[in-house]
């Protein structure tokens, strides 16, 4: 089922992908992709980052 079809007032038959309501929902979903996309990258490197230390400091002083 096409997302506009129940919430768009201005939906017509063979409207789907060509209309400025269309257009703007794709704009806000590729804005949205692209921040989710920036906010894992930044906490994929944070805890990339600190398992490194940890992993760093385990080798130097093992728990026995």
């Amino acid at each position: 089922m096409l997302p506009c079809r129940e919430s768009c007032p201005d939906y017509q038959a063979g409207c789907h992908k060509q209309c400025r309501r269309w257009r703007e929902y794709q704009q806000h979903q590729q804005i949205q992709r692209a921040q989710k996309t920036a906010y894992l990258r930044f906490y994929r490197e944070l805890c990339g980052t600190i398992t490194r230390q940890l992993r760093a400091n385990t080798a130097r002083y093992p728990m026995w």
